[in-house]
């Protein structure tokens, strides 16, 4: 590739209608520069702050709805089991929304539909729909609706410099339905912001929904690395596209929260070192005597209750076989530091199939938060029994009936 810069991308009115597009000397050009957890991001799904904690949320301390997973699966979310929290992606049944005039699909609505008929069937506690941050989607009904050229015109998504849109457009499976198409939105132009956030938010406050993921919050180009290349954007250029995406994220979290909802990585709000949605959880401490004190330490902080937390449940998918994946340890460190709004699940892979039993304890309700004594033991009572983690030895107790379930 020539060092020259043969194009630019538009990203709004003013300073920022023409970013500086060129990196000519950049050794990482291409590559998605890592993003740490950032106490300098305006979101407080990547800044480690906590994020607002939803309005009258209604607090179940019990274990079995305090699991949560997400559920792609191409035939809907059919489980057996009882669960918390689960997260129905985009792709989760769509064989029945799929159509051939991408005016007719509506993924939104179809996914609070599954929402209020998994509630109803008693096997989710709460559920949560999809959005994405990153780009704007044909099949959600409420982008689709300023998806035109109009729109385009007045700067709501990232342009190449000849004016055309990026359209990464997709289908939902090679060969299976119309090609989608997916804009980048331009979270720096203050009128589609103000949309997407109002847009995203109304889509969720509704019957059945009690929150939405938020895919690829770090922004551009979170799951697209080709448009670095493709546009020879630098990665200064990338940051300011990621800050006014965040800023959105913060104003949606907020408007959420005000509204009694909350999203999936408003929980805990700790991305992951790469920004991807892997990592964003807490992760049980880990299994060296000092490490576990230290991480349970900051976990049993009192300012800690007055937060989400969202702590992450092996399964193993992308360990070693022979990997020890300490679930006991997991949910009796989730269970002695876990506030109201607390979760204990993963994004992929945690289904019907790897159900832990223990899920199902009857812990009852907390009688009292977090305590350390001896020194690297920490407890908590429960109504119906004291989990414990012994960091000393890491071994936990677990001393709870089981649910008839």
């Amino acid at each position: 590739r020539s060092n020259a810069c043969p194009r630019e991308i538009m990203v709004g009115a003013g300073p920022l209608r023409w970013l500086l597009a060129c990196t000519a000397t950049s050794a990482v050009r291409g590559q998605f520069p890592p993003l740490p957890p950032d106490p300098h991001s305006p979101s407080c799904m990547i800044n480690g702050k906590g994020c607002p904690i939803p309005a009258n949320w209604a607090t179940d301390w019990s274990l079995i709805n305090s699991t949560a997973l997400m559920s792609a699966d191409p035939g809907g979310f059919n489980t057996t089991r009882r669960w918390g929290l689960v997260t129905l992606d985009w792709q989760s049944g769509w064989p029945e929304w799929i159509r051939s005039d991408p005016n007719e699909i509506h993924v939104e609505a179809f996914s609070a539909a599954a929402c209020r008929s998994l509630k109803r069937a008693g096997r989710v506690r709460y559920c949560s729909i999809y959005h994405n941050m990153e780009l704007s989607l044909e099949w959600l009904e409420s982008q689709r609706r300023v998806m035109d050229d109009a729109h385009v015109q007045a700067d709501w998504f990232l342009r190449y410099s000849n004016g055309s849109v990026v359209d990464t457009a997709r289908q939902v499976r090679s060969g299976q339905g119309p090609f989608l198409r997916q804009y980048f939105i331009n979270w720096s132009n203050p009128d589609a912001a103000d949309y997407f956030v109002a847009a995203t938010t109304n889509a969720t406050v509704v019957e059945g929904v009690d929150g939405t993921f938020t895919d690829d919050s770090p922004g551009v180009p979170a799951e697209h690395p080709e448009l670095q290349p493709e546009l020879n954007v630098s990665n200064a250029t990338l940051l300011v596209l990621q800050r006014a995406t965040q800023a959105g994220e913060q104003r949606l979290a907020t408007a959420l929260a005000a509204r009694g909802r909350t999203c999936w990585n408003c929980i805990d709000g700790v991305e992951g070192p790469v920004g991807g949605q892997w990592g964003m959880n807490t992760h049980r401490p880990p299994a060296d005597a000092v490490g576990c004190a230290r991480a349970m330490r900051e976990l049993c902080a009192p300012e800690r209750q007055h937060r989400g937390l969202f702590m992450e449940y092996d399964t193993g998918w992308r360990e070693p076989p022979t990997t020890n994946l300490y679930h006991n340890q997991t949910l009796a460190a989730f269970l002695v530091v876990r506030p109201a709004l607390g979760f204990v699940g993963t994004s992929y892979a945690l289904n019907d199939d790897n159900w832990n039993p223990l899920f199902a304890m009857d812990v009852g309700t907390p009688l009292e938060t977090c305590r350390e004594g001896p020194t690297g033991v920490f407890s908590r009572k429960w109504s119906q029994g004291t989990a414990k983690l012994d960091c000393t030895t890491y071994t936990a107790s677990l001393p709870f009936g089981l649910l008839p379930i």
